[in-house]
């Protein structure tokens, strides 16, 4: 009887144990990601418009961007500031304009509809 009752017992504590939620594959929901305001993007690898120039930055150093750059995701970048996606749209950067090496634009921050 008391072999019965300890295998019951460990039995019911094995099932305790499996019971417990896998931490591995949790999402944090609330986690606060920068926006990019709040990021310096002449800290970002990528290419940037200054001063109506093109620029590479890599690993925060800055340097004249001298020919053409194709980003991860297929967006080719010129040294005049024009960006020709995969799909064919192409977009002219403005002063302030960042793209990263993903190939995302991040525009700058005074971009916007002003009304009167």
């Amino acid at each position: 009887m008391k072999k019965l009752i300890f295998v019951c017992s460990a039995l019911a504590l094995s099932f305790v144990s499996f019971a417990q939620p896998d931490t591995s594959k949790l999402i944090i929901i609330n986690r606060e990601i920068p926006t990019h305001d709040q990021i310096d993007m002449s800290k970002v690898d990528g290419c940037m418009m200054k001063e109506g120039k093109m620029v590479v930055i890599k690993d925060s150093v800055m340097a004249p961007m001298l020919v053409e750059m194709t980003m991860s995701n297929g967006t080719k970048v010129m040294t005049d500031g024009l960006c020709r996606k995969e799909n064919g749209t192409e977009i002219l950067m403005k002063e302030g304009d960042h793209i990263d090496m993903a190939g995302i634009l991040h525009m700058r921050k005074d971009v916007g509809l002003k009304i009167d």
